[in-house]
């Protein structure tokens, strides 16, 4: 029997494991110590991950008992709750649990988004709206809201018992406290929250605060709404400033246009590339040249909380299109689809799809005629299909060439994909330019057409990587520092600009005679944006992928398939590795060989794992290793023993390590080695950690003598 915690092999008839003690499956104990008989989680097979906790408090529900009928009060109240939960989980989120008149709620749990700290933000705006509408008229009912943003600790992936979700870390609190200093209706989030919300977000700073049982003070925020594709649009495209590299990119995007303006009709340009490959950046560099030429310029872009809202571009394309004019879109409509000529049989048919397609427009005097809309789906589809393509013609024919782009186009709802055909189709009959970004996986059908140009975005060049850690760092980021920023970003952008700017932040980077470059020890922290795209990437594999990537962090950045196959519990599937390269997590370098695409995906897997998990995990690779004979690196098995924490196998190993450094100049080496030695010492050896770092400072001298 193998156990679950550890990996371990015990006895058939065991109850517990002999090598870490904890209750195994099957026994009648286990299940009364593990919960297995009220579905308690199992604590082992839980992660640590990135999560946006909610807490929203009903105000004054004590002074509504004193002063109403308490059954009066229990059913506005249930209303409530049941209101703010609907929201919540339309929204991706978990609603842990109600607490009296408040709820609590998490997002990232047990799948997560990449923008989970946005949709929190958005639940919440959207639970003070609606709360509204289920006043009596003389009360609203009014909420205060906390919501913070950090790394939890969740025992599986299934509500514990009584559906606690068993979720552990300072974000819970943090929600909590923060909640409490909110006004009625007011919506306060921390720092963690607006940076991971990228740009996403309108808000307000609201001071600073140290809360109840922490020693550092809280930057709060004030939440005013969405900011709107303006300012959204602005925050992911000018974060890095001038754009790095694209050369060639750019110049197919930029012969799209003028092929435009030749010949009167235009073509599709598809950007393709992983999340934060820079392809929003990419896109927005060519508004001005769209300008230059005579061209509208329209961003329009889809969002993943709005896949399941019916026609939400469809919405979003005639809203664009109405802000432009100068009217609303339901005027808009009207003005297009309807002439003179339009039977008053159509314009019945047509009034109830002008509502589906901007409903919260004004329409007065529409909504008779939109009572007779047909209930038969197909026809209904048939109907929208006739409004959007006459809608397209004649705007599309009376204000002259035009780029629409389409961002985040993997996010696109189902009910809008044939009017993004039909943008797409329009290209080749008028003076009109498309450009879509898109994430890497399915590519829509169209993407085939004879005009529709793919253009695959990947990470900059090592060059262009310096380029921008130069820009983020303001000040010029010396050769090794460069190189350590791509070798660990890979490229991407994004990556780029948070790890530089965390670098920045914790010490780890510094000015030094004129340059930016690395003084401080690399660890594996990723920054909290990063955690969560990374986290949302690797969410979304099958549990055996999740299961075999977050076992290969493990070993390293680089492993071998036979290697991860004797530390998984099981075989891993036949596919799994090229499953994992198909989503980009891993590459495969030589036969039998991998590596992780690059360090911080690797560093992601690896602070998801629970750090008992690790410690098994790199105990029982140490001794993998030390049973090849000899065939390891003395250091390697030195830093999985540290690793796992068996002080007694790791420190000799450390020290022989740094002494064999030392003997081969490698006196920073010897130095790392004894550093780490001594921090393992500390807790049981004083004395013995002492000698260690008196022989660590005198190691760095000698590196520092050497140049």
């Amino acid at each position: 029997m193998r156990c679950a915690s550890c990996g371990s092999r015990s006895a058939a008839d065991a109850r517990f494991c002999g090598q870490c003690g904890a209750a195994l499956p099957g026994s009648e104990r286990a299940g009364q110590v593990a919960g297995a008989d009220v579905g308690l989680s199992d604590p082992a097979t839980g992660d640590r991950r990135i999560v946006t906790a909610l807490f929203a408090d009903l105000v004054d529900y004590v002074r509504m008992l004193a002063e109403h009928d308490p059954e009066v009060v229990r059913a506005r109240v249930t209303a409530a709750l049941a209101t703010m939960s609907d929201v919540i989980s339309g929204l991706g989120g978990t609603r842990e649990k109600f607490i009296g008149d408040a709820v609590f709620a998490v997002f990232g749990w047990p799948r997560a988004h990449d923008d989970d700290a946005a949709r929190a933000a958005i639940a919440a705006l959207a639970i003070r709206d609606r709360l509204q509408d289920l006043g009596d008229g003389s009360e609203p009912l009014e909420v205060r809201t906390g919501i913070a943003t950090g790394e939890v600790v969740a025992s599986g992936r299934r509500p514990a018992i009584h559906g606690d979700l068993g979720l552990t870390g300072e974000a819970i609190t943090t929600a909590a406290r923060i909640q409490s200093l909110a006004r009625p209706g007011e919506i306060l989030i921390d720092e963690a929250t607006l940076r991971a919300a990228r740009g996403r977000l309108a808000t307000e700073p609201a001071g600073s605060v140290i809360l109840r049982g922490q020693s550092v003070a809280v930057e709060l925020h004030r939440v005013r709404g969405e900011a709107g594709i303006g300012p959204w649009v602005l925050h992911r495209t000018a974060a890095s400033g001038a754009l790095v590299g694209r050369t060639s990119e750019v110049a197919i995007l930029v012969e799209a246009i003028e092929r435009c303006r030749r010949t009167g009709t235009g073509s599709t340009v598809i950007v393709v590339g992983e999340a934060g490959v820079g392809k929003s950046r990419l896109l927005a560099e060519l508004e001005p040249v769209a300008m230059d030429h005579g061209f509208r310029w329209t961003w329009t872009e889809n969002v993943s909380y709005g896949r399941g809202e019916p026609y939400r571009y469809a919405r979003l394309f005639a809203q664009t299109m109405a802000d432009e004019q100068g009217v609303d879109s339901g005027t808009l409509v009207r003005r297009l689809v309807f002439t003179d000529e339009t039977d008053p049989a159509t314009i019945r048919r047509y009034g109830g799809a002008i509502a589906a397609i901007a409903r919260d427009a004004s329409f007065s005097g529409w909504e008779a005629e939109a009572t007779d809309m047909p209930t038969d789906p197909t026809e209904i589809a048939a109907t929208l299909s006739d409004v959007a393509a006459g809608y397209l013609e004649r705007i599309l024919s009376t204000t002259g060439p035009r780029v629409v782009v389409i961002d985040d186009l993997h996010w696109q709802d189902p009910s809008s994909v044939g009017l993004i055909e039909l943008i797409v189709e329009a290209t080749g009959r008028y003076p009109l330019v498309v450009f879509a970004g898109t994430r890497s996986g399915d590519l829509p059908a169209w993407v085939d057409r004879p005009n529709v140009a793919c253009i695959t975005l990947r990470g900059l060049e090592a060059p262009e990587t310096a380029q921008l850690a130069t820009l983020v760092a303001r000040a010029a980021v010396d050769a090794a520092g460069a190189r350590h920023i791509h070798e660990r970003t890979g490229g991407n952008p994004l990556f780029v600009s948070e790890t530089v700017r965390a670098f920045l932040e914790d010490g780890t980077m510094a000015l030094r005679d004129g340059r930016v470059g690395m003084v401080g020890t690399v660890d594996s922290h990723v920054p909290v944006t990063l955690r969560a795209i990374l986290g949302a990437r690797i969410d979304a594999l099958d549990p055996a992928a999740r299961e075999a990537v977050g076992v290969a962090s493990v070993i390293g950045i680089r492993f071998r398939a036979a290697t991860l196959a004797d530390l998984l519990d099981e075989p891993p599937a036949p596919d799994v590795l090229e499953r994992l390269a198909d989503a980009a997590i891993i590459l495969q370098v030589g036969d039998g060989e991998w590596r992780f695409a690059h360090a911080l995906i690797h560093d992601a897997a690896y602070a998801g794992l629970l750090a008992s998990r690790r410690r098994v995990l790199h105990s029982r690779l140490a001794d993998r290793l030390e049973g090849r004979g000899g065939g390891a690196p003395i250091e390697q098995i030195a830093a999985h023993r540290a690793a796992a924490g068996d002080a007694a196998r790791a420190l000799p190993l450390l020290r022989e390590a740094a002494r064999s450094a030392l003997t081969m100049g490698a006196a920073t080496e010897a130095a790392a080695f004894w550093t780490r030695a001594a921090d393992l010492a500390a807790p049981i050896d004083p004395d013995a950690a002492a000698a260690d770092r008196q022989a660590a400072e005198t190691a760095r001298v000698q590196a520092a003598e050497r140049g």
